[in-house]
């Protein structure tokens, strides 16, 4: 595929991104909820320290989505308070993003389970370098008027729910939720906008070597259709997960978690596009390392998490 073909590939994905959906996209959401949930936090009784990246579309070669965090969270003491953090870089094309995110939760007993409601703030820094995009009219007004490089600091406030059980987990989130400004590209401002997250899962318990754990996320964002990957994961001597999802309007996906102890986890996952950007992108893969640091001496692997 030619270089020019790349270009325009990625200056449509910018503005569907710019416009619409913004927040990364995780193929292994069920195993780093903190990502799409901040009430997620301090909900196992473990701290956790979770490093992560994600290449999406390594057939393209000039400025494809790249998306790198690090996070850690656990609950305090008492255990009805969880705190997070976050650190994250996300870029794609000519936009570049780093965040530093801090989240905050408490939870009730309910029913069989718990409910954790969740807080998030931090900051944004967009860098935007329109340098980098080639324009079929370097001469329009549109593009004359527009900076080089544009960068800003934006704040962000999240909110969001989470039930669970030993066995059952559902969540909704809302981010950006006070939709801050982040360009002025070409006097044509562009917002963050409020994406809506809902997971659902459960686990199975079919034997002592195994554990079935299907799920389901919902993702909604103004200007995108509604996204929907249901997943399915198989745990096999406590030891290993091997899973397969389907995204909607996309493809599948293919994932496998390793727990190598009771603190240690490796997991890696690959995307098969089956649309046309999906096919001229080639695959996606995303990487993860988990560590927990026991608070309690609970070592209990449960059906809805590592």
């Amino acid at each position: 595929m030619s270089k020019k073909i790349f270009i325009l590939i990625v200056f449509a994905l910018f503005f569907v991104r710019s416009n619409a959906q913004q927040d990364p996209q995780y193929s292994m959401y069920m195993f780093n909820p903190l990502a799409i949930n901040p009430a997620y936090a301090g909900t196992k009784d473990a701290l956790s320290l979770t490093l992560l990246t994600r290449n999406q579309w390594i057939g393209i070669n000039d400025g494809p989505p790249v998306t790198n965090s690090i996070s850690i969270q656990g609950p305090l003491r008492k255990k009805k308070i969880g705190l997070g953090l976050e650190l994250m870089n996300d870029r794609l094309g000519p936009k570049s993003v780093g965040g530093a995110l801090v989240s905050y939760s408490y939870n009730i007993p309910l029913l069989t389970g718990k409910l954790s409601f969740g807080l998030r703030t931090g900051f944004y820094n967009y860098t935007i370098d329109w340098s980098k995009v080639t324009y079929k009219d370097n001469t329009d007004p549109f593009v004359m008027n527009s900076p080089l490089v544009e960068k800003k600091s934006v704040f962000s406030g999240d909110f969001g729910m989470y039930y669970y059980t030993k066995s059952f987990y559902w969540g909704l989130s809302a981010t950006h939720m006070n939709r801050d400004r982040y360009s002025n590209f070409a006097t044509d401002p562009q917002f963050q906008a409020i994406h809506l997250f809902s997971p659902i899962g459960f686990g199975i318990h079919v034997s002592d070597n195994l554990v079935i754990n299907p799920s389901l996320l919902i993702k909604m964002v103004k200007g995108s259709p509604v996204g929907v990957d249901a997943n399915c994961n198989f745990l096999i001597d406590s030891k290993l997960w091997l899973g397969i999802s389907v995204r909607k309007g996309y493809g599948i996906s293919a994932l496998a978690m390793w727990n190598i102890t009771n603190k240690l986890q490796l997991g890696f996952s690959y995307d098969h596009g089956m649309n046309r950007i999906g096919v001229l992108g080639k695959g996606s893969f995303e990487a993860m390392i988990k560590y927990n640091f026991n608070v309690s001496k609970t070592t209990t692997v449960t059906p809805r998490y590592l």
